[in-house]
């Protein structure tokens, strides 16, 4: 290896660059230095989650790169930030009124309209700006009262007691340890089963029966996870729900299904279903295969995702080689 000596200008702190640039030449004729041999990635070693889960069944290398090798600082956004707001706001209401079919209306209202405007005011410097931080606070209000009023009607048609509140889930299936968090579970007070209930913000199903068939295709695992981490609890677990947080001008109308015995058939278009006991099973099944797909240790097993709507807010797209196309150009004629 020769250096081109001639270029660097003639002042003495380059006599020490050019002596060093001189020894890693010779070291290398010397073939003293080589490239590093290839290494696997490290094993995962923490819990499993069910975001973890739904990420690798979407894109396996979306997942072997953000979980595995974490290279780029998720900055955040703004639906997140709403998202985490909201949800403090409603931990906060419900640790304290847990038997909400019971009392005014009124009561309700000032007091989550409160604690909405305290958790947005928190969370305000994550916003991009006081605008968005203020506007989306006002949204939120909106969302909580129309929240309020589905509570109420619910309390009073079947009575019901919050008994857990952001309620840790931990979980061992087959020697792999998961975890996560549960925003609220119901007690009825006729039977004495639960309801696991999960917030959202952001876009869901819109059907008990899409919600159902995003479960049996192995796209979502948050649910039946929560009821297998309930249930090893010693809960008696007899329905999973969606709460829609997102749109102000909706009333709120959860995505509920109600657990069965053995495979019941299709439900209709309604925001109430089913879902059997032996596709739990199956959720689970799959759970502990993800599990053990996720602790190989090849980066080149990886395999990338077949369907581009999932590249479309990757922040890893273009390092990504094997990342598909769209099939048609939408700016072509």
């Amino acid at each position: 290896m020769a250096w081109n000596t001639e270029a660097i200008p003639e002042h003495p702190a380059f006599d020490d660059l050019l002596a060093i640039r001189t020894e890693l030449g010779t070291a290398a004729e010397r073939g003293a230095v080589g490239a590093e041999p290839a290494e696997g990635a490290p094993p995962y070693r923490r819990p499993f989650s069910a975001s973890a889960l739904k990420l690798f069944a979407q894109c396996e290398r979306k997942w072997f790169f953000r979980y595995l090798c974490n290279v780029v600082e998720d900055p955040g956004s703004s639906a997140a930030t709403y998202g985490t707001a909201f949800h403090d706001a409603l931990e906060r209401f419900h640790t304290t009124h847990t038997r909400p079919g019971e009392e005014p209306r009124e009561t309700l209202l000032l007091e989550l309209d409160r604690l909405v405007l305290e958790a947005f005011a928190h969370h305000a410097h994550a916003f991009s700006s006081p605008l968005e931080a203020d506007l989306q606070g006002r949204r939120a209000r909106r969302t909580a009262a129309r929240y309020v009023d589905w509570l109420i009607e619910r309390g009073r048609q079947a009575p019901f007691e919050v008994v857990g509140n952001e309620t840790h889930a931990p979980l061992e299936l087959d020697g792999f340890p998961f975890t996560g968090f549960i925003d609220r579970l119901d007690r009825d007070d006729a039977s004495g089963s639960v309801t696991v209930i999960d917030y959202k913000t952001g876009s869901i199903a819109t059907t008990a029966a899409e919600y159902r068939d995003e479960v049996l295709a192995f796209h979502e695992f948050q649910l039946p996870f929560y009821y297998w981490s309930r249930t090893a609890a010693g809960d008696r677990v007899t329905r999973l729900a969606l709460i829609p947080l997102k749109d102000p001008l909706l009333e709120v109308a959860p995505i509920e299904l109600e657990i069965v015995p053995g495979q019941p058939r299709p439900s209709g278009k309604g925001r109430r279903g089913t879902i059997g006991l032996a596709e739990l099973e199956s959720a689970r099944a799959r759970m502990i295969a993800i599990a053990t797909r996720m602790s190989v240790t090849t980066p080149s097993d990886f395999s990338a995702t077949s369907d581009p709507a999932h590249c479309e807010y990757c922040a890893y797209t273009f390092a990504c080689r094997q990342r598909p196309f769209p099939d048609s150009d939408p700016f072509a004629r």
